[in-house]
């Protein structure tokens, strides 16, 4: 299996685990919980990949960086982007990172105009 892979299925789970905990001991809603998991473990993936920018010791690839950041871990990632001041100064990356919420964007709004007209 290739690093991206790796990172991407690690990331997931552990989000995964997390959403679950919350979901059971929070009693919050599955999306709710979702949403606070990924956008912990966002955060501490960015946090992560900038402490070890510079050493020799494996980095994230950017890809499972914007991978979380699209299954709803934006705000995390938002936050981590700007406490660590990490992926700010890189163009290519912001540029994918705007498409990415730019998605999002859409793809909420379609799913609130399609669930305002099946919900009265």
């Amino acid at each position: 299996m290739r690093l991206t892979y790796r990172y991407a299925a690690l990331t997931l789970a552990l989000a995964l685990v997390m959403a679950l905990g919350f979901e059971a001991a929070l009693r919050l809603d599955w999306a709710v919980a979702w949403l606070i998991a990924i956008s912990l473990v966002a955060f501490c993936t960015f946090a992560y990949d900038k402490s070890v920018a510079g050493s020799n010791r494996l980095r994230v690839p950017e890809r499972v960086l914007l991978f979380l950041a699209l299954v709803g871990g934006t705000l995390g990632a938002l936050l981590a982007m700007q406490v660590f001041r990490h992926k700010t100064a890189k163009q290519s990356f912001q540029q994918q990172f705007g498409l990415v919420v730019l998605l999002q964007i859409v793809a909420g709004a379609a799913y609130l105009a399609v669930r305002s007209r099946v919900v009265p």
